[in-house]
């Protein structure tokens, strides 16, 4: 049943309709560096405006329902549970609780040597990618007191990291794809990298692959069904700055910075190719899908709602409802 409508999304047309939220209450732009959805709502990591909360339940009037402001930059947000891990710059790792969206508030913080820009979490610990202090290792148990078990160098500038399984996949800049052995939290280990990506900005697995956003060079698939042992197995271009990507069905939508979204066939990891492009109305920085939703964060529009609701037409451009004065 997926496999047939994932295969009617790449061989029929897409048309998405965009609804963003773009302002705060006075009147200024909210920038969008990282987006991810649990539920009904999106937390949205604004930079300097902090984290911030939307309200998704109504997908044509999203609406910001709360913001809090965090020491640092807000670079990244991964949420689980009630809480919401924030990679918080040069604040490290900020730990808030939202269990009520609507009221978010810090629970606890751990500093990180480097510039914390992405987290994700798996079981007890939390890994955060920490630009050039490499992949830090928190243990998370009781979330009042985190900590860190340890840290581990990357040649290049973590930007970010997935984990799946027992490695943790961190997009390592002009590091490439570092793959790195988390089975012993404690003990992590380098166990491979890929140079191919000479800019690697972003990382998702998909069973036996590890999709990089490579800046300029656009997508690499990377066969990791031996993560000691890991391929290049395709590659596409991009015509602006890949820096995000998440995938939905058999396609990846690709966060290409000034060129808004690309949709990518991953069908055939070794073929992929662009079967869509959207523009949007500022730089998308990341994007994260929730069933045939996309959720994408940019700058000069905050945060974008995409619906699938119409396949009729390919390539077509998103329809604004609302979007910043030019």
């Amino acid at each position: 049943m997926t496999r047939n409508f994932s295969l009617l999304l790449v061989c029929a047309a897409i048309f998405l309709s965009l609804m963003l939220v773009t302002t705060s209450a006075d009147g200024e732009e909210l920038p969008g560096l990282d987006v991810y959805v649990l539920g009904q709502y999106a937390y949205v990591a604004g930079g300097t405006s902090g984290l911030y909360v939307v309200d998704i339940r109504r997908s044509a009037s999203p609406t910001q329902v709360a913001s809090v402001d965090t020491p640092g930059e807000a670079k990244g947000v991964y949420t689980l549970g009630s809480y919401a891990f924030v990679a918080d710059g040069s604040a490290g790792l900020q730990i808030f609780g939202v269990r009520n969206p609507a009221s978010p508030r810090l629970i606890s913080s751990v500093d990180t040597p480097g510039d914390a820009r992405d987290a994700d979490v798996f079981g007890d610990y939390a890994c955060v990618a920490d630009a050039q202090a490499g992949l830090q290792i928190i243990n998370i148990r009781d979330v009042k007191f985190p900590r860190i078990v340890a840290s581990i160098d990357t040649p290049g500038e973590a930007h970010r990291v997935h984990v799946a399984g027992d490695h943790a996949y961190v997009a390592d800049g002009s590091g490439g794809l570092q793959i790195i052995n988390i089975r012993r939290p404690a003990e992590p280990r380098i166990v491979a990298s890929v140079s191919a990506p000479r800019d690697a900005r972003a990382v998702q697995v998909i069973s036996d692959y590890a999709f990089v956003a490579d800046f300029s060079d656009g997508v690499y698939a990377i066969d990791i069904s031996n993560p000691g042992r890991p391929r290049v197995a395709g590659s596409v271009n991009t015509p602006g700055e890949a820096l995000g990507l998440y995938p939905l069905y058999d396609l990846l939508v690709v966060a290409d910075g000034s060129r808004g979204l690309q949709l990518i066939n991953n069908r055939e990891p070794g073929s992929l190719r662009i079967v869509a492009s959207y523009v949007t109305p500022g730089e998308t920085r990341s994007v994260h899908g929730l069933a045939s939703t996309v959720y994408v964060a940019g700058l000069g529009f905050g945060l974008g709602v995409f619906d699938v609701i119409d396949r009729s037409r390919l390539n077509a451009k998103g329809h604004f409802l609302v979007h910043p004065d030019r």
